[in-house]
């Protein structure tokens, strides 16, 4: 069995355990590995430590159990607490704030988490994807303020064939618009922003597929302006189709950030496309993916 199929296997036995006393070892000896040779292995494929994930697989669905449970408090902290693992109230509140930046009494009073804190469980797909090459690294990047130019709409939270289908609509739509204004704006760069507001989990996110406008340039009438704020931001590359995007978000949001320890300075996501790469379906295709972030002083 290769290494890939044995951290799938660790992964199952995590996830049906997460209720139970689970300590490394346990899960390392349930795969036929030593705990050494089981941490190491799992840090390769996975990109986190088998305590980080079972930690952060453990407060995902104790946030779901205090946000289902009945607001009159039917349910309290402790019971969740020692139900997903933790010694007791205390020991959980921390490991919540520091995952969620939030108590669980102010998440289930909010009646949400954010979800791009939220860790999914890890699959096969997810690990395929994380090793299709290096171009998950990101580079930190000095960005001047854009106006961006387009067509907007409000497109369902779980990204699926329906969601990808409404966003071509958007982007032949927008080349629509601009093929009827004539307008100089045609050869610009390429950006599908994505706004994530408070209760997107629920609501959706709103995409606009536009077009930079150069300084100078008047927006045509139709289409809707945004401003990607100056400031730093982390590039990464997407590559394959827009189907997969979700695989390259997810390392993002719960790989990467976590480790950088920072956050979004803007509920923001923003794809900046390459050259004859936007058609959602095109399996080589190249995208840059931007997040604004915080500063590193920010974040003391």
């Amino acid at each position: 069995m290769n290494a890939l199929d044995t951290i799938l296997l660790a992964l199952d036995h995590i996830e049906t355990h997460l209720g139970s006393p689970l300590r490394v070892a346990y899960v390392a000896a349930a795969v036929g590995y030593s705990v050494y040779h089981f941490c190491r292995t799992f840090n390769q494929v996975t990109h986190h430590t088998p305590y980080d994930y079972i930690v952060r697989r453990r407060l995902a669905q104790a946030a779901g159990a205090l946000l289902d449970s009945d607001p009159g408090g039917r349910r309290n902290t402790l019971d969740v607490a020692l139900e997903y693992g933790f010694n007791g109230p205390e020991t959980f509140s921390r490991a919540f704030r520091r995952a969620y930046g939030i108590s669980p009494r102010q998440a289930r009073k909010a009646g949400r988490v954010d979800a791009w804190r939220t860790m999914p469980r890890v699959t096969r797909a997810h690990l395929v994807h994380l090793h299709k090459g290096a171009y998950l690294k990101p580079a930190l990047v000095e960005r001047e303020t854009r106006r961006v130019a387009g067509v907007m709409a409000l497109l369902h939270a779980a990204r699926g064939p329906e969601t990808h289908e409404r966003e071509e609509a958007l982007w032949t739509w927008l080349e629509g618009e601009l093929a009827v204004e004539k307008a100089s704006l045609g050869g610009g760069e390429r950006y599908g922003i994505a706004y994530y507001g408070a209760g997107w989990e629920k609501r959706g996110y709103s995409y606009l597929a536009g077009v930079e406008v150069p300084a100078g340039e008047t927006v045509p009438p139709g289409l809707a302006a945004q401003v990607l704020p100056a400031g730093t931001w982390a590039r990464f590359v997407h590559k394959g189709p827009t189907r997969e995007l979700g695989l390259t978000l997810d390392y993002v949001f719960h790989t990467w950030l976590p480790r950088y320890g920072g956050g979004l300075s803007r509920p923001l996501v923003v794809e900046q496309f390459f050259q004859d790469t936007r058609h959602a379906e095109c399996v080589d295709g190249k995208r840059a993916i931007l997040i604004p972030i915080r500063e590193e002083e920010e974040r003391h």
